[in-house]
């Protein structure tokens, strides 16, 4: 038996391999490629085809979102984030904050986006919302939750150990949005970022 499975969720043919060249031969040189290796054929199988999650409804009462965006300041070594919680589009609370944990100024403005998505996480579950959407313009603040990017950095690695621990009780979505394309909630938390560094 073999000790992992090699689930290609996107590749030239989806599916489980059992050996490394062979899960290899459909994604090398292949754009866009989803991944992963898993000790069972089960968490392979549910990383291909995840268990249906019951569809959120964005109006009810215990469902927030949030806008996130981090900076970061070359001169002051330091990352920020600024976060927008929102509720049927009106604001119900603005947040931001700077840092310069050594482990994550190597990760710039990344630091400040991934732990922003966190407060905004832990900002709905101290005030009961049981779902928050989160928009975001770092494609790793999703790709790391749901486990599609690996960790590699300190910053990715303890953003992933944080996330699962906060997202036990809650359901998280993830919206991707276009930076500074005007979306105004995106340019205010662009805004907040900027301002905790200053």
């Amino acid at each position: 038996m073999p000790s992992k499975y090699y689930a290609i969720k996107k590749g030239r043919k989806p599916g489980i391999y059992r050996t490394w060249a062979e899960a290899q031969a459909q994604i090398k040189g292949f754009s866009g490629a989803q991944f992963k290796s898993f000790p069972t054929e089960k968490d392979a199988n549910e990383f291909i085809d995840p268990p249906t999650v019951k569809a959120v409804d964005w109006t009810a009462s215990d469902t927030v979102e949030a806008y996130v965006d981090g900076s970061f300041n070359r001169k002051k070594n330091q990352y920020s984030y600024g976060v927008v919680m929102l509720k049927d589009g009106q604001v119900l609370d603005t947040f931001y904050r700077a840092d310069n944990d050594e482990r994550y100024v190597a990760s710039f403005q990344i630091a400040g986006e991934v732990f922003g998505a966190l407060e905004a996480i832990r900002w709905a579950k101290e005030r009961h919302y049981t779902s928050i959407l989160i928009h975001y313009d770092y494609m790793g603040i999703e790709q790391w939750a749901t486990g599609m990017w690996k960790a590699n950095k300190p910053v990715s690695k303890d953003y992933i150990h944080e996330y699962k621990e906060l997202a036990k009780d809650i359901t998280v979505r993830f919206k991707k949005e276009k930076a500074h394309t005007g979306i105004e909630f995106n340019e205010l938390a662009d805004q907040l970022a900027k301002k905790a560094l200053q």
